[in-house]
């Protein structure tokens, strides 16, 4: 994914903020409101580049499976919002283009932590995510489409 962000975005100081670099990934969901009501959960809008937004939606599959803060958010939306799979995974990807914001603008490495913001390694991420934060099998199966 490195590659692909660093040959797409190429120089992070043209974006005064994480929100600029969110646009330019093509992560905001569309806008639709009729009649002064605005309808939530739309889906991504088409802007952005392609290969850019597909790296950012498989890092965050990967990413919620190492990083307790990540898979929290994930774990969250599918278990009491009821998002889908989808939804929940492009949640997780603004906020992996967050913190690559940071990255890239201060050069300081991202520090995986623990719920409690303790250093921990990638083996002791993911044991914390397969310990608490695992998207029970039939709430994943009620969310999909069709049945499995």
């Amino acid at each position: 994914m490195a590659p692909v962000l660093i040959g797409v975005i190429a120089n992070p100081q043209r974006f005064r903020n994480e929100r600029q670099l969110r646009g330019f990934c093509g992560l905001f969901p569309k806008t639709s409101s009729s009649g002064g009501k605005d309808r939530p959960g739309q889906h991504i809008t088409q802007a952005g580049n392609d290969r850019l937004k597909r790296a950012l939606y498989l890092a965050s599959d990967v990413a919620r499976r190492i990083d307790p803060d990540l898979a929290e958010v994930y774990w969250r939306l599918m278990v009491n919002k009821g998002h889908h799979h989808k939804q929940a995974l492009c949640a997780v990807a603004t906020r992996l283009v967050n913190r690559i914001h940071r990255v890239l603008k201060t050069g300081v490495p991202y520090v995986l932590r623990d719920r409690d913001g303790q250093p921990i390694s990638v083996q002791q991420g993911k044991a914390i995510v397969a310990a608490q934060l695992t998207v029970p099998e039939e709430i994943r199966n009620s969310r999909r489409a069709s049945a499995a």
